[in-house]
């Protein structure tokens, strides 16, 4: 396109004459509408060329098209030039960053919310669609709009009927036709894009927004796209505690539910879910949602849904809902466990986190607080939905999650897994055989106050459904977690619940030191859980060391490997046998010690004790001794394929390397 023709519609839009300016106008819009055959991108070309810097003669325009058409709404009263001005607005704008900006420096906001209160159905249609586009400008754009009253125009555009009369005063303009609804569409759509604002939250009850939006949902006439943009700005508008009583009250449940339940769109059924989660955010509402019939459509689109974006609505609503004990029954007599569960295939955060929530919370007898991070289990347990879980396998899954990336997924996971493993031991079983104690007791040491309080409840419930739960939390480590909790933890909450584990477990500790020093001595045995009731008051350091032994034994698991199992079984051997009768030595660790670790009998041993280091590292109160031996006897039961041997603990470091020689010669190498 030339320059030449730009530069001559600035000059005709700069003029009081109408039909020049009308001309110009038009002729604009066609240089968008009537592009080269290149598509969107030369439509893009066009835009960016009428927003450029032209000069002629010593006159200037900056941002080319643009601010002339934005100083042109406020004085073009003719109606022929202001359909074309709000027509040319609309063109230059769409899809064009760069012209936005602009429009936005231009004053547009309140230009184009003035537009919008013309009686020309073009101009109306036009100018809510601009202000559509102005309001991507960003959150300052948007309060201009909504300060200069754009709330209560666009509804005014919106609840306007488009009847054979009021077609019919409109006239006809050859060159701008009019389709019947393009402005309630157009409106419903720049009111949506608004409706994020706390300013356009808050004016929405007092301006009718709601109400109108409803009807237009609810209407037998308007196109989908006019159903997507009502139920999105409602799902947006609902975050208001107002306007969520205020949907109910203007009949606004049954629309969405309506839409829900038989849209085409799946945009729209999503966002009519959306809208119907925000109102059963609040428990006296929920019932309402219940009895507009929302839960066998919410079931639906989590089955029929193909975006994320669906199913996390629908399980988000259904998360809220399931809350009360209504909906949980609906929820069983609906068969949802199984489509709900499906959803946790899933790769998004949003639906994991939910689905999850879902599973969790239709098992739990009572009412959970959102604002909680912590599952809150009742005596009772609602058990069919418990049974639904268990007859689906869900349980493995669940677990499985427990090990997600994201924390939001762990943590809903812990809380889904001690909820439905509350009280059913089928569930445990369930969780035992998906090494749910493993996935656990990691979780004991998250810096998450809520993560690990819940992985402690959800031990809790395992452990008491099912013995071998309890068993593996001990092999695995949990008392030394758990210690360090009930000692450590800021939470009053953590520390309770560390101390009724630790009961259940059998690992309490006391105050009596010679009883703990016995224990240490006489009790800790590879391979067996230890089990040794003493009354329960505050961990001492022996305890704390008994805990430690059991933590350090699971870690020396990942070092002792079967083919390093030559190299650990004579790293302990020479460590033991430098026993001397009358001289001492023995099993003692001095073998990692650098001046004895360098002798030509140890040669090849650097490596392993490396990675032990870093075992023993993590576990102070271990010493290098029975780290040695323990790895020794690891990599046996390895090589055996049995249990380790029967083994004790306790074992002190030398502080320094034995004597040379003190190795056997049949131990030393060849010529040593």
């Amino acid at each position: 396109m030339s320059d030449g023709k730009i530069k001559k519609a600035l000059k005709d839009l700069s003029l009081p004459l109408k039909p020049s300016a009308m001309k110009a106008a038009l002729m604009v819009a066609d240089m968008v509408r009537k592009a080269p055959a290149t598509g969107a991108a030369g439509m893009n070309a066009v835009r960016k060329q009428l927003g450029q810097r032209y000069e002629e003669k010593g006159v200037v325009w900056e941002g080319g098209v643009v601010p002339p058409l934005i100083a042109l709404t406020p004085v073009a009263k003719d109606k022929p030039v202001i359909e074309a001005v709000s027509l040319c607005i609309y063109h230059v704008l769409n899809d064009c960053p760069d012209n936005v900006d602009l429009a936005a420096s231009a004053g547009a906001a309140k230009n184009l919310v003035d537009l919008c209160k013309d009686k020309s159905l073009i101009v109306q249609q036009n100018a809510s669609a601009a202000i559509a586009i102005l309001a991507t400008h960003g959150t300052e754009t948007r309060q201009a709009i909504i300060a200069a009253g754009g709330m209560k125009q666009l509804t005014a555009v919106a609840s306007s009927l488009d009847t054979d009369d009021v077609i019919g005063k409109q006239g006809v303009n050859k060159q701008i036709p009019y389709k019947p609804w393009q402005r309630q569409e157009a409106a419903a759509t720049a009111i949506r894009t608004l409706s994020d604002e706390e300013g356009a939250k808050q004016s929405a009850g007092d301006v009718g927004t709601v109400k109108q939006l409803v009807a237009l949902l609810g209407a037998e006439h308007g196109e989908v796209k006019t159903k997507e943009e009502c139920a999105h700005a409602l799902f947006l508008l609902a975050s208001e505690p107002a306007n969520r009583r205020l949907l109910i009250s203007c009949g606004g449940l049954p629309p969405l539910v309506g839409t829900l339940a038989e849209s085409s769109s799946e945009h729209a059924r999503t966002m009519a879910a959306g809208a119907l989660k925000e109102v059963a955010r609040e428990r006296p509402l929920r019932a309402h949602v219940r009895r507009a019939g929302a839960m066998p459509p919410l079931v639906r689109l989590c089955k029929e849904g193909k975006g994320a974006l669906a199913h996390a609505e629908a399980t988000g609503a259904l998360r809220e809902l399931v809350n009360e004990l209504e909906c949980k029954e609906a929820l069983r007599e609906l068969g949802a466990t199984k489509d709900v569960a499906a959803l946790l295939a899933s790769q998004d955060p949003a639906v994991l986190d939910n689905a999850l929530g879902v599973l969790g919370f239709m098992c739990i007898v009572g009412v959970q607080d959102p604002s909680c991070g912590v599952v809150e289990l009742s005596p009772t347990a609602f058990a069919p939905l418990q049974e639904d879980v268990f007859e689906h396998s869900v349980v493995g899954q669940v677990v499985g999650l427990t090990r997600h990336p994201e924390e939001s997924v762990r943590g809903m996971a812990v809380r889904a897994l001690a909820a439905t493993c509350h009280l059913h031991p089928g569930n445990c079983a369930k969780a035992a055989s998906a090494s749910a104690a493993k996935s656990l007791v990691s979780l004991l040491r998250s810096a998450s106050v809520d993560l690990v309080a819940n992985a402690i409840k959800a031990l809790l419930c395992a452990c008491r459904g099912y013995e071998p739960n309890r068993r593996e939390a001990a092999r695995l480590g949990a008392p030394a977690a758990l210690v360090e909790l009930q000692s450590g933890s800021n939470s009053e909450l953590v520390r309770g619940l560390a101390s009724d584990l630790l009961s259940l477990l059998g690992v309490l500790p006391s105050k009596d030191a010679g009883a703990n020093s016995l224990l240490l001595s006489t009790q800790i045995i590879v391979g067996e859980p230890y089990h040794q009731q003493q009354a329960a008051v505050v961990p001492d350091e022996v305890a704390l060391k008994l805990a430690a032994i059991m933590a350090c034994r699971e870690a020396v698991r990942g070092v002792a490997t079967k083919d390093k199992a030559p190299l650990l079984l004579r790293l302990a051997l020479n460590d033991a046998l430098t026993w001397t009768p009358g001289e001492g030595g023995g099993a003692n660790g001095s073998v990692v010690l650098p001046d004895e670790l360098s002798r030509p009998e140890n040669g090849g041993l650097g490596g392993v004790v490396a990675e032990l280091g870093a075992v023993r590292d993590a576990h102070p109160p271990v010493s290098w001794a029975d780290v040695i031996q323990m790895a020794a006897a690891e990599a046996l039961a390895l090589c055996v394929e049995g249990k380790p041997p029967m083994m004790l603990f306790g074992r002190v470091d030398a502080p320094a390397p034995s004597p040379e020689g003190a190795l056997p010669a049949f131990a030393r190498p060849a010529g040593g």
